[in-house]
């Protein structure tokens, strides 16, 4: 293990929330929007083939691949007749090279990585955070990886786009409408939301058509693209070899097929347990963080998401009754963090039955319960740098005052832009990423769509107060994830559902080459994924291990900064070694108020 923590890039945490929550998206990097590339000067190809981006640290590239898996040949040559009588998606690539060529007997072959969503953008996440995991695994002289991020099919950079709108001007439109509907925890409100996402489901069959994105867009294919992403980086690597099979020992693989390696956080958890489930004898080195309740997902239940969200909040309020004065949340007559608790939900239902209208930069803003219930939902993914400003901007609103409130674009609705009347026509691939909401719907609905059952009112009805009963504070915007489900009209052509699970890999000959079973971490209390999740996986996978990071936050490598988890997990992609299942690590930071640096963090 490293004695100090690596020094991090900048990396932003702001969750995508608008009209319509994401659900399992633990951070939001850069927007598509940086000019220095031109994607659009990329023409896909069924072989991988990279070009110099972003002024040349990256390598950027559009691997054209089947849309339906369903009628796709074996790994590696998945197309059964011509391309060109296929329909195909472009599943955008970006790669941070390692420091060392391939040649180089350190080189230690690519790792895939995923952020979450499942709308999350890995191109993204590999421009912003690339270094840092980079930094995170090599080991200095012996070990030096690629960091690859790829546009699940559907996402972002790849095409074709999951979007349901014509123009950015018809979606912040209905963003724009949607923030002034009623709480679904009203009878109107709740039909009111039943019927918009009824709406919004004919709108997306109507936009892309039956056969379109949306009905390929499963995370099994998003798990078949990443085969074939490992498969083009094989071919390649060995075409820079003079010895391919030297290649593959020194790339964590065992000379006889290509292996993935591969980090995934929050949903990014679900892709990694559907890959090992589909392809067990594909994974090279799997290290996945937060973990998502394969069966629950399925299922279309979400009763295994916010079970530790009450949890973490009684950290926050003790926190905030333990610092006195210098926590503006609480009042002199407190006598216990029960009281400052008992003011937040009295705030938040009173909202839920009476909204209040307050101006902001020049408009008229609705403030209801969602607004205060999304803003602490959002603070509890990344506790040390939010619970401080958390209890500013809760105080603030408690004495009327919701300027700071309003002035976070990812509760009050990021996709409504002011300038959608003068942005550029749209581009294949996007030059921005305002669809995230639309590709979630895409994916979740879809991968439950065969065992949900039928999503009518009554069952709108019966979901809404069961996720309440997991949290009465921020039940209410998960609630809006499932309800986006009602009448998905895309049933997956591809699908993986289970049974999940994979036996454990023969045992090591003692070199650092084939299989390795998986490493599965988690932080003690998280708002989204808990830990409870992390234990049922390992069940499934033979050999897996669990490590817990002592810390409240959504993912553990993300809400806090551990040198034990670090070296862990370097050692790990190293030799594929686990350590023993239910290990605990201590985080080296904790959330305080005021607010304490943590050398080392990811800032907001």
């Amino acid at each position: 293990m490293r004695s100090s923590s690596p020094s991090w890039t900048l990396w932003s945490m702001t969750l995508l929330l608008s009209a319509s929550s994401s659900a399992f998206h633990p951070l939001q990097t850069r927007q598509v929007g940086d000019t220095s590339f031109n994607w659009t000067a990329i023409t896909p190809t069924p072989d991988l083939q990279y070009h110099s981006c972003y002024g040349g640290a990256f390598k950027c590239a559009r691997l054209q691949l089947p849309l339906d898996y369903s009628k796709a040949g074996p790994p590696g040559k998945p197309y059964l007749n011509s391309t060109q009588q296929q329909q195909h998606a472009a599943i955008a690539i970006v790669t941070l090279p390692a420091t060392v060529p391939p040649t180089d007997p350190s080189y230690a072959g690519p790792v895939l990585i995923n952020p979450g969503g499942p709308s999350g953008s890995g191109t993204n996440m590999a421009l912003a955070a690339g270094p840092m995991i980079q930094q995170l695994l090599d080991v200095p002289g012996k070990r030096h990886y690629d960091i690859v991020g790829f546009d699940p099919r559907g996402v972002s950079l790849s095409t074709p786009s999951a979007s349901c709108y014509a123009t950015e001007f018809d979606r912040s439109a209905n963003a724009l409408q949607q923030r002034g509907l009623p709480s679904v925890l009203t009878d109107q409100g709740l039909w009111v939301h039943f019927e918009a996402s009824r709406a919004l489901s004919r709108l997306c069959k109507e936009t892309t058509g039956e056969n379109g994105v949306f009905r390929h867009m499963s995370t099994a294919s998003v798990a078949r693209d990443m085969l074939e992403i490992v498969e083009g980086l094989h071919k390649l690597r060995k075409g820079a070899m003079t010895n391919g099979n030297e290649t593959s020992k020194r790339c964590g693989e065992d000379g006889e097929v290509p292996r993935l390696q591969y980090l995934g956080l929050s949903y990014g958890t679900y892709l990694g347990n559907t890959f090992a489930s589909m392809f067990p004898d594909r994974v090279g080195r799997m290290a996945i963080d937060g973990v998502v309740d394969a069966d629950d997902y399925t299922a279309g239940t979400w009763q295994k998401n916010m079970i530790d969200s009450e949890a973490e909040l009684d950290i926050f309020y003790n926190l905030c009754f333990d610092a006195g004065d210098a926590c503006p949340l609480r009042n002199s007559q407190d006598t216990s963090a029960a009281d400052i608790r008992t003011r937040v939900i009295t705030l938040i239902q009173r909202l839920r039955e009476s909204p209040v209208a307050a101006v902001h930069n020049g408009r008229v803003h609705i403030v209801s319960s969602l607004i205060v219930a999304e803003t602490i939902r959002q603070a509890m993914y990344t506790p040390i740098t939010s619970f401080a400003p958390l209890a500013q901007t809760l105080a603030d609103s408690l004495s009327g005052n919701f300027t700071r409130i309003l002035s976070n674009p990812g509760v009050v609705g990021a996709t409504a832009r002011p300038n959608v009347c003068t942005e550029p026509e749209r581009t294949s691939p996007p030059q921005k990423y305002t669809f995230s909401n639309e590709v979630t719907s895409g994916v979740v609905c879809g991968d439950s769509q065969a065992s949900a059952g039928t999503r009518d009112f009554a069952w709108a009805q019966a979901t809404v107060p069961a996720l309440l009963n997991q949290s009465a504070t921020v039940g209410e915007g998960w609630a809006r994830i499932p309800l986006a489900c009602v009448d998905w009209p895309f049933t997956p052509a591809y699908a993986f559902r289970g049974p999940f699970g994979s036996p454990a890999p023969p045992r090591s000959n003692g070199t650092s080459s084939g299989r390795a079973p998986l490493l599965i971490l988690s932080s003690r209390t998280d708002p989204a994924t808990p830990l409870v999740n992390a234990f049922a996986l390992s069940r499934l996978h033979g050999g897996s291990s669990v490590v817990v990071q002592e810390n409240a936050g959504h993912t553990a490598l993300f809400s806090s900064v551990s040198t034990c988890m670090y070296g862990i997990l370097r050692e790990y992609f190293a030799s594929g070694t686990v350590p023993a299942n239910g290990t605990v690590c201590e985080a080296d930071c904790a959330p305080a108020i005021p607010y304490k640096e943590c050398p080392g963090l990811p800032q907001m």
